[in-house]
């Protein structure tokens, strides 16, 4: 039986659902669509990258508040101009671009860590991006399948929730360290969770086996 989750991000789009709208309003009626709000997104973290390479993590941090927040405007930006409905190539669009925004910024925290010689931390940091990609990865596959997987500890959202305070901070070891852990247990939980639900799923389908009595 596929089991329902309800994610800390569905809580949080559902408790900032108002705002969240409004501000995609205001970003529709300046002449911003949503598409281009998902690329302003991107680009922002590319410069919030840059910004963590050469140390500058404060800087960055305030930056990733503000472009993160993107990430929940384009879609709503697309339902109020679509009839309720997203577009295809704008769910892709916004996925993709997604992905790119985070992976680029570990990246700059993999070099800032490079350019140091801190070999330790860098290796964390290149963890914390392969945790984070199997996150993603996990949670697809097991779609495919027509399975909820709207469970784990450390989706993007919670990342994020290490990221940006610890950048504001000016001590952003403590969100590789955690999104390397916590990425990683999440995967694997995702895992687990697959097999144990289609093993079920292939349990209940097969046939009942007939007896003969003699």
């Amino acid at each position: 039986m596929n089991e329902t989750y309800t994610t800390f991000t569905d809580k949080m789009r559902a408790r900032f659902k108002t705002f969240g709208e409004s501000c995609a309003a205001a970003l529709l009626k300046i002449g911003l669509t949503a598409n281009a709000v998902t690329l302003i997104g991107c680009a922002g973290h590319i410069i919030a990258a840059v910004l963590i390479a050469f140390g500058h993590f404060t800087s960055a941090g305030i930056l990733l508040i503000f472009f993160a927040a993107t990430d929940f405007f384009d879609g709503t930006m697309a339902r109020m101009t679509n009839g309720g409905k997203g577009t295809k190539f704008g769910a892709v669009l916004d996925s993709t671009t997604d992905r790119y925004a985070e992976f680029i910024v570990f990246a700059g925290l993999v070099a800032y860590y490079a350019l140091r010689g801190d070999w330790l931390h860098m290796i964390v940091a290149y963890a914390a991006i392969m945790g984070a990609i199997l996150v993603s990865y996990t949670r697809a596959k097991g779609e495919i399948e027509g399975l909820n997987m709207r469970l784990g500890l450390m989706s993007r959202l919670e990342r994020y929730l290490f990221l940006v305070p610890s950048l504001l901070i000016g001590l952003p070891v403590i969100a590789v360290w955690a999104i390397a852990l916590g990425s990683h247990f999440t995967a694997v939980q995702r895992i687990l969770y697959m097999r144990r639900q289609l093993e079920t799923e292939l349990i209940s389908s097969d046939p009942p086996q007939s007896s003969s009595q003699s």
